[in-house]
């Protein structure tokens, strides 16, 4: 007999509290056949977006470890932001840490970005930002850090409304980025609804759509070794190629 609800693989992942998106699209977009096991990171009152973005690392061991004797095969954290403070070296490093302390795979959005850029090709990209001016100033030098060539800058609001954002919303700020045929839309944010939003303007567009969420899904799927769902070949089909 087939077991359907005993997983065949499982994933941890630890996003902030507030997060609406992060665990919803992971599920979504990995195959059905892996687990998926959420923990939350610690609720910081009075703080600050950039008071928490400096705090937030700290507290990545103490939230992969509150899975205690789960047996996982990945791991992953639901944001994107703080890495944005370290140099892309740093963050590799940080990553490989967390990665070694755990004795598996963890995934940080940001070198899930890169990536998913570099199985594509892809050196070219506009930044979609949802963040306030000083965040998606530190997410365009991290970029440029890393090699690419960073061609536009969108920003979707003056003030941090990822969390808040609709898809219509998210939906309408794409249609009104600019983004050349060659290029790789990076839609940093875990927090912001991509899903609905890759379904509608995706299809027929030249340039690459690619949100935090997606790119965690595809490393998770390639360190799995799992096909992604079909969810994942319906919005993003070329990446799904590269898997």
């Amino acid at each position: 007999m087939t077991m359907r609800f005993v997983p065949a693989q499982r994933v941890g992942i630890a996003t902030p509290s507030a997060n609406p998106a992060f665990e919803l699209e992971i599920r979504a977009l990995l195959s059905p056949s892996v687990g998926v096991h959420v923990t939350r990171l610690p609720v910081l009152p009075g703080t600050s977006l950039e008071e928490r973005n400096a705090a937030y690392m700290a507290y990545y061991p103490d939230a992969l470890a509150s899975f205690g004797a789960l047996p996982l095969d990945a791991s992953a954290i639901g944001l994107t932001g703080p890495s944005y403070a370290f140099t892309p070296d740093q963050d590799v490093a940080f990553e490989a840490r967390l990665s070694r302390d755990r004795g598996h795979k963890v995934v940080l959005p940001s070198r899930a970005i890169a990536g998913a850029l570099e199985a594509l090709g892809l050196r070219r990209v506009v930044l979609f930002s949802p963040y306030p001016g000083w965040l998606t100033d530190r997410s365009l030098t991290y970029w440029q850090a890393a090699g690419l060539d960073v061609v536009d800058v969108f920003k979707v609001s003056e003030t941090f409304r990822a969390y808040e954002l609709t898809p219509e919303e998210v939906i309408d700020a794409l249609n009104r980025c600019p983004a050349p045929d060659d290029a790789a839309v990076i839609m940093s944010g875990t927090g912001m609804p991509t899903l609905d939003a890759l379904a509608v303007c995706q299809p027929g567009r030249s340039s690459v759509l690619l949100p935090s969420n997606l790119a965690v899904a595809f490393a998770l799927a390639r360190v799995l070794g799992v096909a992604p769902s079909q969810a994942f070949l319906d919005v993003a089909p070329e990446l799904a190629r590269v898997i």
